[in-house]
This record gives C-alpha cells, structure tokens and sequence, in this order.
C-alpha cells in the first residue's frame, strides 16, 4: 500500500494535514429524488477491484462520494452527489476549487466511523470509494455493498495515478469519455507550468508537515504527491530517495525528521511544508536548525487545503494547486541547484 505522507491506513491524509482538525459532521434529510436509473451504454457495467468485482446495472443517479477524488471528480462530470465526504481544510465542507454544494450534502467527516445509516439515507445508486480511507478493508467494503453497489480502489489505495482513479470514477458513473477530457486539462496544465519554467528539471522538493517532536517528509517515488510533483520536473534529494521507509508513527514511504536533523531540509532546492497548528508552525519557523536550512533553499509554507491537494492529489484540483504553487516556482528554477 502507498498511502501518502504520514498517516495509518485509516488516516491518511490526516496524520499530515488533518491532525489538528476537531470536525463535527451534521446529517440532515435528502430531499425525493428522481426514480429508478435505466440501463445505459456500457451498462450493466463490472468493475474489478481490490475486494472483488462491483456490477453497476444501469447508470448511477444518485451518488455517494466518499473519497476527496470521489467527491471531486464526480461533481465535475455532472454526477448528483447527493451525499459525501466533508473537505478536512479549512474551506470546508467543500474544497476550494470546487463550487458550493447544497445545504446538507457533505457531511460525512473522515475521522468518525463508517455512518452507514447516513449513507443508507441518502439512497445511492453507487458509493465512489476509489479514494477513501472509510473503506480500506473487506469489512467495510462489503458493508456498504449491501446499501448500493460500491466502488473502491483497484489494488491498494492510492496505488494507482490519479489519473486512472479519476478515469475508474468515470466509467463507474458511465461517462468515461468526460473523465479522460478532466485526465487531459490535468496533464495539460502541468505540462504548460512544466514548459514555462524548464530551470525545475534536475532540481529537487521535500513535502511534508511539521508536527509535534517529528518532520515527516514523503520519500516514496511511487506516491501520488511525488508523482505530481516528478511531473514538474522535480525530484527527491539523492540522501532522501534513498532512504528506508520510516518506522512506527509514521506510514511507510515518509522518513521523519527529528528537529535536530531539520538542517537535512537544505538538501532540497524546495521545502513545502504545513502545520496542523499555528503552534507547531512557530516551533518550526522558530527553531534555528531549521532557519539556518530554510536560509538555503526555497521554503513555501501551506495551509491544510492545499497541502491535502497535494499530498493526494486528483486531476480536478491540479490546476488550483499549480496556481497556489506557483508564485514561489520561478525562484526554485532560476536559482542554482543545490548539489547537496
């Protein structure tokens, strides 16, 4: 499993960005909604993933998105999410970079456990799991099979690019042609940035969070972050690509620095960082180890809505995210690579 940075399985995202957040999830009434979905082009439709095989028999209307990408790219292709998962930032409870939803439809919260009645409450067509850690296991899985057909993850979580997780939502919603148009504006706009600033190739990106006693940054080549991010032109500092994947408190594929190793940031041309408190944003910026490795490289340091679209990233919040990124790149291309 390649989770991203530092988290368990079942936090995820939230062992790095969403460690400081106390959510409180609402659930209210979905009003009637249209009747029983007909079968459509490519349906019955069966989709194989890491808990078996789901069969769609017609084309979802009402749709439950539990994951970020879910959410997100279903919203763009015109699905009905009648049901979802809150955004953990701080534009909640929907994310930044997509438009308001209704009063009373993302109110399922990442940290409590699977509402099942809630869920059930909504009637669903589907459950787009393909970027949840709500369903990370059987159980789970066959769970909420037993409301609506679900879709998870094909092999692990987060195992595959978020361009194939985004072209899964697509063919699960039966529009896999407009899931591959949201897949080419993605690759677009970073192969634009990529082309606009050429000085990135060869130069190197540390991400991570700062947060309490440790600084877990994301080593793991195959992450979706790190993809994003080699996309760029960007890749890890040698001594970090060569690290072994960090032990207990933190997932597999991150190394966490300790404050006495933090002048280990300079290695890298840009550090990227996020806080789960102002409190441990001070200490990081207030430590002199860290200031004197910051004073040598590029530091850029982001708020919880960017750094989840970051660290797991999806096609439909890329160019958000390259615009946030943006300001602080041309200085990591035009300044010398830092060879350390």
């Amino acid at each position: 499993m390649r989770p991203p940075p530092v988290s368990s399985a079942r936090s995820s995202t939230v062992a790095l960005v969403v460690a400081a957040l106390l959510l409180v999830a609402g659930c209210t009434g979905t009003p009637p909604g249209p009747g029983p979905a007909e079968p459509g082009a490519g349906f019955p439709l069966t989709l194989e993933h890491a808990f078996g095989t789901t069969t769609l028999p017609a084309r979802p209307r009402r749709v439950v998105a539990l994951g970020a990408a879910d959410v997100a790219v279903a919203r763009e292709l015109g699905a009905d999410v009648v049901g979802g998962l809150r955004n953990a930032g701080e534009s909640q409870p929907q994310a930044p970079y997509l438009a308001p939803f209704p009063d009373g439809v993302l109110t399922i919260d990442e940290l409590e456990p699977l509402p099942l009645e809630r869920i059930a409450a909504y009637r669903p067509d589907v459950v787009l799991a393909v970027s949840s850690y709500l369903v990370t296991d059987r159980d789970a899985y066959e769970r909420l099979s037993a409301i609506a057909p679900t879709v998870v993850h094909r092999d692990t979580l987060f195992g595959a690019t978020m361009q194939d997780d985004a072209r899964r939502i697509g063919a699960a919603l039966g529009v896999p042609d407009r899931a591959e148009e949201l897949v080419a504006r993605a690759d677009r706009a970073v192969a634009a940035l990529r082309a606009e600033l050429p000085g990135l190739a060869g130069r190197s990106v540390l991400v991570g969070q700062a947060r309490g006693d440790v600084i877990p940054v994301i080593v793991d080549p195959a992450n979706q972050s790190t993809a994003l991010t080699r996309a760029l032109g960007l890749g890890l500092p040698p001594t970090f690509a060569a690290d072994p994947p960090a032990g207990d408190g933190v997932a597999p594929g991150t190394v966490a620095l300790s404050y006495e190793e933090a002048g280990r940031l300079a290695e890298a041309d840009l550090v990227v960082m996020s806080f789960p408190t102002a409190a441990d944003r001070r200490r990081f910026e207030g430590d002199p180890v860290v200031a004197r490795a910051l004073a040598r490289t590029t530091y850029v340091p982001i708020g919880l809505d960017e750094a989840i679209a970051l660290q797991a990233p999806n096609v439909v919040s890329t160019g958000w995210l390259l615009d946030r990124l943006r300001p602080a790149l041309p200085r990591v291309a035009a300044a010398p690579a830092t060879g350390r």
